[in-house]
């Protein structure tokens, strides 16, 4: 819609490519090149994608944009970086580590692999988009990512992100930050630069919603276009708007007590009740209510 030059090139493994036939092909009027990847057998489809993310390099040797799939594009994209830019992403969550709501769960990750980064280097950054020049750094950068996520994969993580972070500490900060407008996550801490959004990063692991605030990541839309293998006229009036495409029941919450509750367990598991139990969780929350309106009175006596 905004870059109909561009050279879009897909990498798939061998079993992906062969699922996607039929309508399900609708896909490859939009795709300059097609490149299948050998990969070794036992890999599962996660571990597959993981594998080709980490080394893109040795298939793409020009400058090049990864892209991850989770994401919309709002406009034309000129990604014209300072020559001194060899590898740029964005911060996940669009904040230094010593701020992010997971930083527990990183350093406890990168211990159980061997990492250190989480706890060297307050920079840590999203793979949901990175770019890479065509030149001996950005070499070293994929050799590396793909060297340190096997590691973490002999030790049981097969996450991308921990060994991303740890291949830019090793290599003493190699990747340079890019604006969030980049990799805007509307999930957490992205509506500052979601005016300037160049690309929309809707989906995110620990999101505790059910409902995905974003419709262009809706279970709805989702099963139109494995149904359709088209994108229907319906879902392009939302990619031609992407900055408006959100539910219409939604709420910002920047109150950092709120977020803290939210990012607890205990907020997690009310949302699981709501979700599985909704006549438990409708019964507590009536004893709740009346609770605290004993609790009321009985302070004001």
């Amino acid at each position: 819609m905004y870059n109909p030059d561009a050279d879009v090139v897909v990498l798939f493994d061998k079993k992906t490519k062969k699922g996607l036939t039929g309508k399900r092909a609708e896909y490859e009027k939009y795709i300059s090149e097609i490149k299948v990847i050998a990969i070794p057998d036992e890999y599962n489809q996660k571990e597959a994608s993981r594998w080709i993310k980490t080394s893109i390099r040795k298939y793409i040797t020009e400058d090049f944009l990864f892209i991850d799939c989770d994401t919309v594009i709002t406009e034309k994209l000129a990604p014209e970086f300072p020559f001194e830019i060899k590898i740029g992403a964005v911060l996940d969550t669009h904040v230094n580590l010593s701020n992010h709501h997971l930083k527990d769960y990183f350093q406890r990750s990168d211990s159980q692999i061997g990492f250190d980064a989480s706890f060297k280097q307050e920079n840590h950054y999203n793979g949901g988009l990175i770019f890479c020049r065509d030149c001996v750094e950005g070499d070293l950068f994929f050799e590396k990512w793909h060297e340190l996520w096997l590691k973490g994969r002999e030790k049981g993580n097969v996450q991308d992100m921990p060994s991303l972070n740890q291949a830019d500490h090793e290599l003493n900060g190699i990747i340079t930050e890019l604006g969030g407008e980049w990799n805007c996550q509307i999930s957490h801490n992205g509506l500052p630069f979601l005016y300037n959004a160049k690309i929309i990063h809707y989906y995110a692991t620990s999101l505790i919603s059910f409902t995905p605030p974003y419709l262009p990541a809706s279970e709805n839309t989702l099963s139109s276009i494995r149904e359709n293998g088209v994108i229907t006229p319906e879902i392009i009036k939302l990619l031609e708007h992407p900055k408006t495409a959100f539910e219409q029941y939604t709420r910002i919450v920047a109150d950092r007590g709120v977020i803290d509750a939210f990012d607890s367990s205990l907020f997690s598991k009310i949302i699981w009740l709501r979700k599985k139990h909704p006549i438990l969780f409708q019964k507590l929350n009536t004893f709740m209510y009346h609770l605290t309106k004993s609790v009321k009175r009985l302070f004001r006596k």
